[in-house]
């Protein structure tokens, strides 16, 4: 089964054991496993955050010089 979440692609592995979380495009390569599908969406919703949290900091440090 696969889930697509954000941009991401949730693979289930083992069913209810091992979920492997496959980055956006165009690489798609694998970012982590988790033990529930569950798990995998927080990792990407932390993911996210973090990413979007960078982008903004470089944008600040970029419109201060």
């Amino acid at each position: 089964m696969r889930i697509y979440y954000r941009g991401y692609v949730i693979e289930e592995e083992i069913r209810s054991i091992s979920y492997s979380v496959y980055g956006q495009h165009p690489e798609r390569s694998e970012l982590t496993s988790r033990s529930t599908s569950r798990e995998a969406m927080e990792w990407i919703d932390s993911n996210v955050k973090r990413d979007a949290i960078l982008k903004a900091t470089r944008t600040l440090q970029t419109a201060a010089h």
